[in-house]
C-alpha cells in the first residue's frame, strides 16, 4: 500500500495567490528595526495561514505534508537578533499554528520535514554545528506545535552531506552532535541517501542506526550496486528496527529534457514502487508540480 505526501507548496493553492513569502537579511538590515521585525511577522503570519490550508487540501485528500522549512524567515539566523516573543503578531501566529495543530490530530495527518542542505551536524566547524543544532531545534518545536508524534511518524530528514575523514568517523560526529540537540529532534531524526558524495544506503546502513529515507532517484544518481529493490529493502528494514512500520521515501524522476540527471521532472511517467513490503509505505513527492503531479499519480 502506497500512499502520497505533498512536499511544502501547494501549487493550486499558490495559483489562487496563497503563496508563502520569505525576507533576505539584506532587506531586513536595510528597514528600521521596528518596522523590520513587524514586516517579518506579518509574513510569518502569512506562512501559517498558508500552512493551515495546505494541510486542509492534504486532509482533503488524504495525503501526508512535508512541512514547509522556511514559515519562519530569518528566526534562527544569529546575526538578526529575533525572538518570536517580540514579533506583533505573536498572539495570532500562536492561536494559527494551534488551528493547524487542531487540523493535523482530528485529521491524522502525517507530517514531517526536511531541513535544508546547509543543516550538517557532521561538520567540523563549531559555529556551523551550532547554526545545525539550532536550525534542527527549532523545527523540533515546530513539529510538537503542530501536533506531530515525538517518534519517527513525525520525522525530520536530513543528509549527513559531509565526505570529510573516514565514514565510521564522520557517523561518530553526526551522532555525538545529535546528542546535544532538544529530544524533539533526537526522538524523530532520520538520515537519507544523497545524490553525490558518498552516502549511499548501503553506507548509510552500515554506520548508521537511524531510519534511513531512500531516494529513488538520488540512487540512480549515486549508484552502490544495490538494485533498487535490496536498496529500498536495508531502507526499509531500518525504520522497522527503531519502531517506526510506515517508512517515509522520497520518489522523483529525472527531468526528461535537461541533461543533468539530478534535474526533477515536473510530472510522473511512472510511479513509486512498493517493493512487495508487507507494509505500508509513505512517499513524499518531489516532482516540481507538486499537488498536480500527486493527482497524476492518484
Amino acid at each position: 500500500m502506497l500512499r502520497w505526501n505533498l512536499c511544502c507548496v501547494s501549487n493550486r493553492l499558490a495559483a489562487d495567490g496563497h503563496k508563502f513569502q520569505t525576507m533576505t537579511y539584506k532587506r531586513f538590515a536595510s528597514l528600521p528595526r521596528d518596522e523590520a521585525v513587524a514586516v517579518l511577522s506579518a509574513r510569518t503570519l502569512n506562512n501559517i495561514r498558508v500552512t493551515s490550508k495546505i494541510l486542509e487540501q492534504c486532509a482533503d485528500n488524504n495525503w501526508g505534508y512535508r512541512v514547509s522549512s522556511s514559515l519562519f524567515p530569518l528566526l534562527t539566523y544569529d546575526t538578526a537578533g529575533l525572538d518570536l516573543e517580540s514579533y506583533p503578531d505573536r498572539i495570532e501566529i500562536m492561536e494559527t499554528l494551534v488551528g493547524c495543530s487542531n487540523i493535523v490530530r482530528k485529521k491524522n495527518i502525517r507530517i514531517s520535514c526536511h531541513p535544508d542542505q546547509f543543516n550538517v551536524l557532521a561538520s567540523e566547524g563549531q559555529k556551523q554545528v551550532r547554526r545545525t543544532i539550532t536550525q534542527l531545534n527549532q523545527h523540533g518545536w515546530l513539529m510538537d506545535v503542530l501536533g506531530g508524534h515525538r517518534n519517527y511518524l513525525t520525522p525530520i530528514n536530513i543528509h549527513v552531506n559531509c565526505t570529510k575523514g573516514a565514514p565510521r568517523d564522520i557517523a561518530a560526529r553526526f551522532m555525538r552532535n545529535l546528542s546535544k540537540c532538544d529530544d524533539a529532534v533526537r526522538s524523530r531524526l532520520v538520515v537519507e541517501n544523497e545524490d553525490r558524495g558518498i552516502w549511499t544506503p548501503k553506507l548509510l546502513a552500515q554506520h548508521f542506526d537511524l531510519p534511513i529515507t531512500y531516494d529513488n532517484l538520488h540512487h540512480k544518481c549515486l549508484p552502490d550496486g544495490f538494485t533498487e529493490s535490496k536498496a529500498a529493502s536495508i531502507c526499509y528494514q531500518k525504520w522497522k528496527r527503531n519502531g517506526c512500520d510506515i517508512p517515509i521515501f522520497h520518489y522523483s524522476e529525472s527531468h526528461p529534457d535537461k541533461s543533468n540527471p539530478r534535474t526533477h521532472a515536473e510530472m510522473p511517467t511512472s510511479k513509486p514502487n512498493d517493493y512487495g513490503f508487507s507494509m505500508p509505505v509513505d512517499y513524499d513527492i518531489e516532482l516540481k508540480q507538486k499537488d498536480f503531479a500527486i493527482a497524476a499519480l492518484d
